[in-house]
């Protein structure tokens, strides 16, 4: 059989242990669907395009890399916003559109007449894919191929980002070279490294109440060893930011708890005279923190590194790393206390948005007193900060869009973990973010995924009112802001509509208990309702 364009494709992405492609085929990419039994890999037909784009950078977090590919002009565009998160959350996601022909644009150049979801610009979907991806390119001919290729899937591995391939959808088909070699994958070291790492040691040494920090980068680039050998020469108490949660166990010594401005601030964090922030991506609610405390702070991310009111230096974050690993080891360490584990209260009365965390907590204490077979993906919602206190052991149990913080995200990214991740999806949801992906549970469904999401139905996006009017919350007498209420759905009519079988709706802590219980216990995806008051706050907000 020839090897083709599409060939060439699925086989650079397949040396990299890409084995799913996600995606809503349509005909200017349906050849690329075609190919993918040759290189065994399972084509997931999603809901619809936006779920296709979280589920590959579900995939792609837990996995190292993920695709997708959806129709041209009306599907990219409806995924832009998974891969704008995607970018933003340093998440490495190739995008492959087929795009128009010689034909199809000569027409448009000559005569307006537009091609197939065309916006009227020859490069529209190109265009606006440069916004949100390290590479994004056109294949016109199959000459070029196998450059553009090898650069877009090199370049989304070495700097963890997302990626963007059209395709001539003329060429698909036609005869490529197969691939030749390896792909560079690593980021080459700048060579101040050490030179910045003995730096940051002598300050760690000097300091009396240091504190390290790690960022999402350290799980995007495979550095968690290096990590926790860094914590443990150096003897320092440490934290992490809520994308980055679990990226560690948090059953080491030394550990502090999540840091997440202004919602969770560990009093180590707040007392310390040094904060070493490692691969860290900074959301706007640490601003007023970092901007206080500058001259307290280093942060080394996307390359550069920053000592305290210094400026920023090249540095590659691997070879930093490794250097900070040597430099520590020069001296003992100091003695740092034990990680706290504290237990969360029994199951009592009517259902409140707390104890849904009180009693998430306790499930995962239980099941992970077994082993460590849960993956956690919370939503962007009035829960997040409960979510990032819950007790998840081991590394890599946590997924979260905390960042970019897009509603919904949640339960299409479970889609792409559960084949990333050998762990079982847990979503935590508000009804609304629920709405906006709801149709992923057909995927689940279809393909036997055995997430389970927790949906907690309190009948308004209460984040917003919570940001807009949080005096809605205080006050019995207070409607809340009209725009605010959600339609009320039947979740689990709506579920068993798309093929779940396994539905609870719950409205006291026990009934949740025994939710999540059977759902832990059966091998089918399940659906929980967790009823609560509108007034209802969890322990920890936003």
């Amino acid at each position: 059989m020839p090897f083709t364009v599409a060939d060439y494709i699925l086989k650079r992405l397949s040396q990299h242990q890409v084995d799913t492609l996600f995606g809503v085929p349509a005909a200017y990419g349906a050849p690329l669907f075609d190919a993918v039994a040759a290189h065994d890999i399972k084509p997931v037909v999603t809901a619809t395009d936006l779920e296709a784009g979280y589920a590959a950078d579900g995939y792609a977090r837990t996995k190292g890399l993920g695709v997708a590919s959806v129709a041209n002009g009306v599907g990219v565009l409806s995924m832009i916003n998974a891969i704008a998160g995607a970018f933003v959350e340093r998440s490495p996601v190739v995008v492959v559109n087929g795009g128009p022909n010689a034909a199809n644009l000569t027409n448009l150049k000559d005569f307006d007449v537009l091609f197939s979801h065309s916006t009227g610009q020859p490069d529209g979907d190109l265009n606006a894919y440069r916004l949100v991806t390290a590479s994004a390119a056109r294949a016109e001919r199959t000459a070029d191929v196998p450059a553009l290729v090898d650069n877009a899937i090199s370049t989304a591995i070495r700097r963890k980002r997302p990626v963007y391939i059209e395709v001539n959808r003329a060429i698909w088909t036609e005869d490529c070279t197969p691939p030749d070699g390896s792909l560079p994958v690593a980021n080459p070291a700048v060579g101040t490294e050490q030179q910045l790492a003995t730096t940051i040691i002598e300050l760690v040494r000097a300091a009396t109440k240091p504190v390290l920090l790690v960022g999402l980068e350290i799980q995007r680039y495979g550095l968690a060893d290096t990590m926790a050998d860094l914590i443990a020469k150096l003897g320092i108490r440490w934290s992490a930011q809520v994308p980055a949660k679990s990226a560690l166990s948090e059953e080491g010594d030394g550990w502090v708890g999540i840091f997440a401005p202004p919602s969770s601030l560990p009093t180590a964090i707040q007392e310390a005279d040094l904060i070493v922030m490692l691969g860290c991506v900074f959301p706007s609610s640490y601003a007023s923190f970092i901007r206080n405390r500058t001259n307290d702070i280093v942060t080394a991310y996307d390359g550069k590194i920053k000592i305290k009111a210094g400026t920023k230096q090249d540095a590659d974050i691997r070879a930093l790393m490794t250097a900070l690993v040597a430099e520590a080891a020069k001296q003992a360490p100091r003695p740092v206390p034990a990680a706290v584990d504290p237990a969360p209260p029994p199951a009592a009365g009517p259902l409140t948005y707390a104890q849904v965390f009180d009693r998430v907590g306790a499930a995962l204490n239980a099941l992970n007193a077994l082993n460590d077979s849960w993956l956690v993906i919370p939503d962007t919602f009035l829960g997040s900060a409960s979510a990032a206190n819950l007790p998840v052991k081991g590394r890599d149990g946590y997924l979260s869009g905390a960042v970019w913080a897009s509603i919904g995200h949640s339960v299409a990214a479970a889609v792409g973990a559960s084949f990333g991740s050998k762990r079982r999806p847990l979503v935590i949801c508000g009804d609304g973010g629920f709405h906006t992906t709801a149709q992923a549970l057909s995927t689940f469904a279809r393909y036997c995924r055995n997430a389970v999401v927790l949906v907690i139905d309190n009948g308004i996006y209460g984040l917003e009112q919570y940001i807009i009017d949080s005096g809605y919350y205080d006050d019995p007498d207070a409607a809340p802001k009209p725009y605010v209420v959600l339609n009320p759905w039947d979740f689990t009519k709506f579920a068993h509509g798309v093929g779940i079988r396994s539905t609870y709706s719950v409205d006291t802590a026990a009934e949740l208990d025994r939710a999540l219980d059977e759902a832990k216990d059966s091998a089918a995806p399940a659906l929980i309702v967790a009823k609560v008051s509108p007034r209802s706050l969890p322990a920890q907000l936003p």
